[in-house]
């Protein structure tokens, strides 16, 4: 199989993902935007994960399969926009990710905090800075930060991309918030099970005083 050729099973794959994110958070934007139930705080950071989500199964996967395929040829400038706005979208996302896990481990670990001080206008803030900070590090290649064009013209990723940038986005993007979201999840497990306990006593603590009238 050449080097420009598109596996069976690898498209398979993005197309299914392509169709599932577009479909999928489609659905669930629509729904955020008929049932005035669902506007909630906390269902911010939901949409704007939907939103971008949407977005890399509309552009992102698309792109990734252009690059798989070394497309577009001889258009360096294109091909590092469109390689720049896929490591944007999917940073969106993933720092998306992250401000749905935080708002979590604050709304269960500090309640009376987050009640007081989490509105609409806070909210929007975080949800502002996730795009703004995602766009920042995404158009990085566009200012400088790659390695030129190839000399055949394909656009591939790893070859366009400097191997510095390529370090920033795997901590930037994977380690930390992957390190950052199992803390978090792990003390709210620790909380839940903590208060599952406490209700799981206070039920036979209950049951045993009946017993004995």
């Amino acid at each position: 199989m050449g080097q420009d050729e598109l596996p069976l099973t690898y498209a398979i794959c993005e197309v299914a993902v392509a169709i599932l994110a577009i479909a999928g958070n489609l659905l669930v934007v629509a729904t955020f935007a008929l049932e005035r139930r669902l506007r909630r705080v906390t269902n911010l950071y939901i949409i704007s994960l939907a939103t971008s989500d949407f977005l890399v199964g509309l552009i992102g996967v698309p792109s990734a399969v252009m690059a798989r395929l070394g497309l577009p040829r001889n258009a360096f400038q294109i091909c590092l926009l469109m390689l720049s706005v896929l490591v944007l979208l999917c940073t969106v996302s993933i720092l998306n990710l992250v401000a749905v896990t935080l708002d979590r481990y604050w709304a269960i670990l500090h309640p009376f905090c987050y009640k007081r001080t989490m509105n609409r206008r806070a909210a929007g803030i975080v949800i502002l800075g996730c795009w703004i900070l995602g766009s920042l590090v995404g158009l990085l290649p566009i200012f400088g930060w790659n390695n030129g064009p190839e000399k055949d013209g394909r656009c591939l990723f790893i070859p366009v991309m400097h191997y510095d940038f390529l370090v920033l986005i795997f901590f930037a993007t994977i380690v930390y918030p992957a390190l950052l979201m199992a803390f978090c999840y792990g003390r709210i497990y620790a909380v839940v099970l903590k208060q599952v306990r406490i209700s799981l006593y206070h039920f036979c603590t209950s049951i045993l005083s009946q017993l004995k009238v």
